[in-house]
């Protein structure tokens, strides 16, 4: 991807591009983002640039010898049986993801990786790769890079095994690194990259690019730009969601449904089934409850215009603000961040969502 194809980030391209022609270029970049606002893309186009001043094809298909790739993995239905799978096994779901969408979340990585139940990390065994990697020769004689996609999902073990790495490379080897919570890499890694905030992409942007990749009409394509909130990623999300309603969304939506039926053994149900999911599964759900009461909201205020609902879900969702007290709301985010919290301390997921549920059911 050269830096023609970028959806916008004019300032941040100068800058890198800059960088490589005066040969100051820092063995270690941070570009830190909101999912899908594309800082890989950014990444991807700097290596070309740095590689070869342009478009380059091994490095287009990424299967340049001397650009490596780590990510979060961790024992799959698809790959590497019943044990965590080596990393290069991994790589053919890793090209064709970034290959299809630049502009992926982590979310999305794990469903390539059929890992979508289980929270992926990137494990000593993976640093090992690493220093192995970059401690030989350069295949093609130039530089030697490793690319680092969500470094927040680092053991502690793996992060300082790489301190010395990320400190003192070797002269020619860098290393790019991709986060979308900095705030959970540990600060003697932060402290040895050069960090690139990489911000929302401008919404006009977003909404020419998805009239020309998704053939719509410029009004349609000027609403989902509008919602994306300045993500690539997000927009797309939203429209497949669109074309499909995910279900994250349904198991939601269900249990606002049957908490203002009161059908309690159908919310029972509900909240069985979701505890049995994995940990991504679970957080999914609560962050898109969050989503789904602001638009219920906003839809509540007679605000539609700024609740960014699909068309298809708006009917749905103004049946359903007419029936909730307008007090929940606010209840209602608490439940879902305590809940979130819960997961992330590994509390048992049975106690969590029939606490969410409850909650729910007697107070909506």
């Amino acid at each position: 991807m050269p830096y023609s194809e970028i959806l916008g980030h004019t300032e941040i391209i100068a800058n890198l591009r800059n960088m490589v022609d005066s040969d100051r270029i820092p063995h270690a970049l941070l570009f830190t983002e909101k999912p899908g606002c594309g800082a890989l893309p950014l990444a991807l186009a700097t290596l070309e640039y740095m590689f070869s001043k342009g478009k380059n094809q091994k490095i287009s298909k990424l299967v340049h010898p001397d650009i490596h790739f780590t990510f979060p993995i961790n024992t799959s239905t698809t790959i590497g049986g019943d044990k965590r799978g080596e990393l290069e096994q991994f790589y053919p779901a890793w090209r064709e993801l970034v290959l299809g969408n630049p502009y992926f979340s982590e979310t999305d990585l794990y469903k390539a990786f059929g890992i979508e139940n289980k929270l992926g990390t990137i494990s000593v065994a993976e640093a090992n790769s690493i220093i192995r990697k970059l401690s030989l020769s350069s295949y093609e004689g130039g530089a030697k890079v490793m690319l680092i996609m969500f470094p927040e999902r680092m053991t502690l073990e793996t992060a300082n095994k790489l301190l010395k790495n990320l400190e003192e490379p070797q002269s020619g080897t860098y290393y790019f690194l991709i986060s979308h919570n900095p705030q959970k890499i540990i600060t003697t890694i932060l402290s040895r990259c050069r960090i690139i905030e990489v911000p929302p992409i401008k919404q006009e942007i977003i909404g020419k690019e998805l009239a020309r990749l998704k053939h719509m009409e410029p009004q349609e394509a000027t609403f989902w730009a509008k919602c994306s909130g300045g993500s690539m990623g997000r927009a797309l999300e939203l429209i497949a969601r669109e074309e499909e309603q995910n279900e994250n969304y349904t198991a939601f939506v269900s249990i606002l449904s049957k908490s203002l039926e009161k059908d309690l053994t159908a919310l029972i149900e509900l909240w069985e089934q979701i505890a049995s999911y994995g940990k991504e599964r679970q957080k999914g759900i609560c962050i898109e409850g969050g989503e789904i009461l602001r638009k219920l909201y906003m839809t509540s205020l007679g605000l539609d215009e700024i609740s960014y609902a699909g068309v298809k879900e708006a009917t749905q969702l103004k049946d359903l603000s007419g029936r909730i007290k307008q007090d929940f709301y606010r209840k209602g985010y608490g439940y879902l961040n305590n809940a979130i919290e819960c997961i992330e301390r590994n509390v048992n997921p049975k106690f969590i969502f029939c606490d969410l549920c409850n909650r729910i059911f007697y107070n909506i």
